[in-house]
């Protein structure tokens, strides 16, 4: 049997506030200041966040980090967790650095080896508010504090996690940005990234983003995007349903998107999106995010 000691507390990069807002993205337009100030009442953080567990929809789960430093013999931590995504270890001096999300966490609750549930549980001291959904009782406060700087107007883009490490694997960085669904689906290409983008369930059509081209082009494509939208309208009006009248509306649509992930991750991304052969809205989104890092080509 594997044996192996918690060195220090967990070190959480985030935090459930953060988790918080990436969910509330989803169903919410505009940007993300107005969701802030809903952190301030911890009983709504709460409630969202254990329905969000309960309902099994982990994937928001993956927008925070938490780190672990154990004394542990490599190889066998290395076959104990072997099976799990979004988890990496590494040396730290005569320690092991693991890092992982809560959605990693709750997984690995349902292995049975008690070695790996263990470890699961002190991951989740850290993420109390999800840890009590599953009945982990830590006594730990949740961090539900949230910073984050606007950097760009045009596209909208703003920071909300830059923590490098080194190695890289274990560096974590966090962004919101608008664009168009023509960059979305390039964005979620990167699937090392974690996503959470705003629902054409739940929110109505706010505006189109459209490519710097010719004035007649551009006017062609205006055009169109307005009728897509009075035909989304009139199926409205017909009793149909915001998932099913958006059909019709263009790759065009404006659409947000929070991203987190792993440094390494992001350096991969930025290499990809800001070469002059990209595409040009993402590059000019992938160009902020990289001046915010501080990452050169």
């Amino acid at each position: 049997m594997l044996v192996y000691e918690s060195v220090e507390e967990p070190e959480v990069v985030g935090g459930e506030g953060l988790i918080y807002l990436a969910t509330r993205v989803s169903r919410k337009v505009g940007g993300p200041e107005e969701i802030a100030e809903e952190l301030n009442d911890v009983s709504r953080v709460r409630r969202l966040l254990r329905m969000v567990v309960k309902a099994g929809h982990f994937s928001v789960l993956e927008h925070s980090l938490v780190r672990l430093r154990v004394k542990a013999d490599w190889g066998k931590l290395a076959q104990l967790l072997f099976r799990y995504k979004y988890l990496e270890v590494s040396h730290e001096g005569n320690l092991l650095l693991i890092s992982l999300n809560p959605r990693t966490a709750l997984e690995m609750l349902n292995d049975p080896r008690e070695e790996v549930r263990r470890l699961a549980r002190m991951a989740l001291k850290g993420f109390p508010i999800i840890g009590e959904a599953v009945g982990i009782s830590s006594g730990e406060r949740p961090k539900l504090d949230v910073s984050f700087r606007k950097l760009s107007e045009s596209p909208l883009v703003y920071s909300f996690v830059v923590e490098p490490y080194t190695p890289e694997v274990h560096g974590f960085y966090a962004f919101w940005a608008e664009m168009s669904r023509v960059a979305s689906h390039q964005f979620v290409r990167h699937r090392r990234l974690s996503y959470t983008q705003r629902s054409g369930r739940y929110t109505r059509p706010d505006g189109f983003v459209l490519p710097e081209v010719g004035d007649e082009a551009l006017k062609v494509m205006r055009e169109q995007c307005v009728k897509s939208y009075e035909v989304y309208e009139k199926l409205l009006r017909m009793g149909l349903r915001r998932e099913d009248a958006r059909y019709v509306l263009p790759a065009a649509l404006k659409t947000a998107l929070f991203v987190s992930g792993r440094q390494s991750d992001w350096n991969h991304f930025l290499k990809l999106r800001t070469d002059v052969h990209a595409q040009e809205e993402i590059r000019r989104i992938a160009l902020i995010i990289a001046e915010a890092v501080g990452w050169r080509r």
